[in-house]
């Protein structure tokens, strides 16, 4: 569902009107901010790990290097990058793993001797993060491809024909008209808030159970209880 349709659904909401403003009128300039807030929203609630914001850098590399160089350590990492996977591995042209990578945490590098095999990212998601290899690639690992999970920022719509990670996007929809009600001090501003919370919170239930084949907490087959 792009922005165009969101909005669409959103200004039907709040307006009961079948025609929809155009992208140059200041309705839809307003609904642009509002739905950055409710992304952000989303993005940021109760500590989730979204599923959809988990990519590699192979499949959203925008901004990093991903090609070896040899005797270089240190390499750029997307710009979408929000916090770092658990791997960093080295692929050849057919996709084989050459060489892999444990992620450290910067104040753990201080333990390690320099010959060991590691790997670590500084910076932020404001300014961006920087991958250092240790020890540097020597001229055998040079020109294949870094690869890595990492946790990205969400999309942020810029045009009418954006779409968002978000698994349930009518959440973007409430949150909007609950904000839009609450600058005009409507007093639906609860109602549309709480339609806003129950798709977050749905949301945030189906993200934490797993599948049906593959639900986050394993039950035990022995029959057995520990400690009994």
């Amino acid at each position: 569902m792009d922005f165009s349709t969101l909005f669409a659904t959103y200004y039907q909401l709040y307006r009961g009107e079948a025609d929809t403003p155009a992208s140059t009128d200041d309705e839809y300039t307003v609904a642009l901010g509002l739905s950055r807030e409710a992304i952000t929203r989303w993005s940021n609630y109760d500590g989730t790990y979204w599923k959809e914001l988990f990519t590699t850098a192979g499949t959203n590399g925008t901004g990093a290097a991903l090609t070896v160089v040899a005797g270089t350590t240190d390499y750029a990492a997307p710009t979408a990058m929000r916090e770092a996977g658990g791997f960093v591995k080295l692929k050849d042209a057919d996709g084989y793993t050459v060489q892999s990578y444990g992620i450290l945490e910067p104040e753990q590098v201080q333990f390690r001797n320099d010959s060991a095999v590691y790997c670590y990212f500084t910076g932020d998601p404001n300014n961006g993060f920087t991958l250092h290899l240790n020890p540097a690639p020597d001229a055998n690992l040079a020109g294949l491809t870094i690869d890595y999970t990492y946790y990205k920022k969400p999309t942020y719509f810029t045009s009418g024909t954006d779409k968002t990670e978000m698994a349930d996007p009518m959440f973007i929809v409430h949150r909007m008209l609950a904000n839009r009600f609450r600058v005009s001090r409507n007093p639906y501003y609860q109602s549309a808030k709480i339609d806003a919370e129950d798709c977050l919170r749905t949301m945030q239930a189906d993200n934490n159970s797993g599948n049906w084949s593959n639900p986050w907490s394993l039950s035990d087959p022995t029959g057995s209880v520990w400690g009994a």
